[in-house]
């Protein structure tokens, strides 16, 4: 890793007083990929380039709708039809000139984590990173809900430890499994309370969607609700686990406010992950914007 210069200690003083300079120096230097362009990729990568990452690529270069205008607000009406990645790049680079904000992966680029954006992608992206050894997150955001999980391998970090007075440095590591063996993965117990005190109901219907690489604008209740329940059945989960509630809540508009709080998460989260300061979520972080819950679960 080269040496921070003078003018980025002075951008990022704060932060390097914070997690310091090492951390710093491993964040100027990280790559990250960014699959699917959404208001939570959005809020997630003004974070991260304002934190001074090295390089973020974004991949997804569908035209941008008018749906888009009203959830991603870096795009204009004089953007319509033009690429997502090529438009949100120009933007995120005006934010901070110091990182290299790219459109278009190529085939021999090289990620420190690779981060699917919409159930669409995600299942497909994790086996195909996990494959290649990279840390890997997924993460969307439809109606007043949304999800993180997160892929890290064998992840080893440092983290601080405060007995008494004294704060002392203690190192960590951290095995993670495979987004597909989550899906699948049996839980312990079968009493109903016990789980949902141990488990967010979210968890599984968000597992169901990622599952079957659902488009939550073009479901209905019905059918994601056949599916979350044919998904509690095949891993001997009762179907109460879920209520109806849950489901019948919007699941297909993005709002502005849920992608923030889970576009906030997920750029936390990839610090952690290549910062190595402290341990990143062990394996989902649910939000829940009707009850303003976020709970972290591993499955």
């Amino acid at each position: 890793m080269s040496a921070i210069s003078k003018e980025e200690v002075a951008l990022y003083d704060r932060q390097i007083r914070l997690w310091g300079m090492e951390a710093q120096a491993r964040l100027r230097s990280s790559s990250i990929c960014f699959q699917g362009i959404k208001a939570v990729t959005l809020e997630a990568c003004k974070n991260l380039v304002l934190a001074g990452v090295g390089r973020i690529t974004l991949n997804d270069s569908s035209p941008i709708t008018h749906d888009d205008l009203e959830t991603q607000y870096y795009f204009q009406p004089d953007d319509l039809g033009e690429p997502r990645d090529r438009v949100l790049a120009a933007r995120l680079a005006a934010l901070n000139p110091l990182v290299d904000v790219r459109a278009g992966a190529q085939t021999d680029d090289a990620f420190d984590v690779v981060v699917a954006v919409g159930a669409q992608r995600a299942a497909v992206e994790g086996a195909r990173w996990r494959r290649q050894n990279v840390k890997f997150v997924a993460a969307d955001a439809v109606g007043l809900f949304g999800f993180v999980f997160v892929d890290c391998l064998r992840h080893e970090f440092v983290e601080e430890v405060k007995s008494g007075d004294e704060t002392r440095q203690v190192r960590g590591v951290q095995e993670y499994v495979p987004l597909e063996q989550s899906l699948a993965g049996k839980v312990q117990g079968t009493n109903v309370q016990r789980l949902q005190r141990r488990y967010s109901a979210l968890a599984f219907v968000f597992q169901a969607v990622v599952a079957e690489g659902l488009d939550t604008d073009a479901v209905s209740a019905e059918e994601l609700g056949r599916l979350v329940r044919a998904g509690l059945r095949s891993r001997g989960i009762a179907e109460e686990m879920v209520n109806d509630d849950i489901i019948r809540q919007s699941w297909g508009t993005e709002l502005v406010p849920c992608a923030a709080v889970v576009g906030g998460t997920l750029a936390q989260e990839v610090l952690k992950i290549v910062t190595l300061k402290d341990m990143p979520v062990n394996n989902w972080y649910l939000y829940d914007a009707l009850r303003g819950d976020g709970i972290t679960c591993q499955l």
